[in-house]
């Protein structure tokens, strides 16, 4: 009896100490379907875009089936051996669709697997009917892709095939003047700058001269200023491209010594990045200033960049940690899911306040990798901090190929976490609402 006695206590206890995530009670039949066609019909934002307006495009020459391989794609096709002089016959010249397959054939063999690759065979397969993208299929699909761009194809795709109803656009394109389309401004002239040339270049585009450190910081405001006046709603820095990540607070006299230097030499010079960062951090610091007094967010580029040749550790979202501090009451955004350093963008979010995570971008990069932080980061960050879906693409077709997969990803991370007892259906679906509408609508103010 008192060994039955022990027993019963232990497995009681046992009972009570078991993790509250598995005391779920078990989800009704058919919950795995209702919770997809809930996110497969959920009207969203899109946190992330560059898009080229089709009036540009109709005036191109790749309004052809390489619209499709434009972005990533070309990237991809880079890595597997394209060489750099067949940009211009693929994309500035007038080659018939059959002669810009030769030219690339041999390069999609190598890497048709990779997921922006994929991305354009769902567009293809979904939006235009073509089955797969080869030298019998590229005129056809040429030919439906030009005959849809002289309609309202656009928006018909965003609004009506995406349900997106709001969209972050990266630059303020007067051609693309949709009331849905909001836009971020970068600052990079001020954050790169090292030739005397492109501080010539800023007087001259604003007609006030640029003397002094002084006149350099009030070109900056001038120009912050007015982006407001046009509807900017978030800074966006994208320096990863050119230097790190990492900046620190200067003395003013040092930056204006580095300033004095650039403006008093030729036309012609140039100082290297290394060289100019001071100053760069300090314009840095100054445009934080800008952000916080008007109660801007910030989104930042992390984590891969695009193209080739870059350094990846110039972008590892660890190294924004002291501007986090120094601004707690300024929202930021890590673009990408910082793609590699997933584990180092979990410990961010959940540690600073004002820190959020952004996943556009991931789902073509690797479907996986977005699959496996997602389901850590439910677990690691607040859900009212993670914003779940951007295409980064310039067409609209490669959009909805990604948002395909993108759906289809956070389908299985919450239907999962239902199945294991994590998350209750309810819980599920207004996840799935916080981190593909709310959340974005919330952190750019856009109602």
């Amino acid at each position: 009896m008192r060994f039955c006695g022990f027993f019963f206590a232990f497995l009681t206890i046992s009972i009570l100490v078991r993790p509250q995530a598995y005391l779920k009670p078990s989800p009704m039949g058919g919950y795995e379907q209702r919770i997809t066609e809930y996110i497969d019909t959920l009207r969203i934002v899109d946190t992330h875009e560059h898009f080229t307006s089709p009036g540009l495009l109709k005036k191109s020459y790749f309004l052809d089936f390489m619209l499709l391989l434009y972005n990533y794609n070309y990237n991809d096709l880079l890595s597997a051996g394209l060489p750099d002089s067949l940009f211009s016959p693929l994309f500035n010249q007038p080659l018939s669709p059959r002669q810009k397959w030769r030219l690339i054939e041999p390069y999609w063999k190598l890497s048709f697997n990779t997921a922006a690759n994929r991305v354009s065979l769902i567009a293809a397969r979904e939006l235009y009917g073509i089955y797969d993208i080869n030298e019998m299929t590229v005129d056809e699909l040429s030919a439906k892709i030009k005959k849809n761009y002289s309609n309202d194809w656009f928006n018909k795709v965003l609004r009506e095939y995406c349900r997106i109803d709001y969209v972050i656009q990266d630059g303020n394109d007067p051609d693309i003047n949709e009331d849905y389309i909001k836009h971020v401004k970068r600052f990079s002239s001020w954050l790169t700058v090292r030739t005397k040339f492109s501080i010539d270049s800023l007087a001259i585009k604003q007609t006030d001269p640029i003397y002094t450190l002084d006149d350099f910081v009030r070109s900056m405001r001038n120009e912050f200023v007015n982006a407001l006046k046009d509807g900017m709603v978030a800074v966006k820095i994208n320096t990863a491209y050119n230097r790190s990540l990492s900046f620190e607070r200067v003395q003013t006299e040092t930056a204006r010594k580095i300033f004095r230097t650039l403006v008093n030499g030729n036309e012609k010079f140039s100082m290297t990045y290394q060289a100019a960062r001071p100053l760069q951090d300090y314009m840095f610091f100054a445009l934080m200033d800008l952000a916080r007094l008007h109660k801007i967010p910030v989104v930042f580029h992390t984590g891969l960049q695009a193209g080739k040749g870059n350094y990846i550790t110039n972008s590892n979202p660890v190294l924004l940690s002291n501007v986090f501090l120094a601004y707690p009451d300024v929202k930021f955004a890590l673009f990408h899911g910082s793609y590699p350093y997933g584990g180092e963008l979990s410990t961010l979010a959940k540690n600073f306040r004002n820190v959020y995570i952004d996943m556009n971008w991931t789902y073509a990069i690797s479907p996986s990798y977005a699959e496996r932080y997602l389901y850590e980061w439910l677990e690691a960050v607040p859900a009212g901090k993670i914003m779940a879906f951007g295409g980064d693409y310039t067409c609209v077709e490669n959009v909805y190929g990604e948002l395909v997969i993108a759906r289809k990803v956070i389908s299985n991370v919450l239907v999962n976490k239902v199945k294991d007892g994590y998350l209750t259906e309810p819980e599920a679906k207004n996840v799935a609402r916080l981190i593909l509408r709310d959340n974005a609508i919330r952190f750019y103010n856009l109602e």
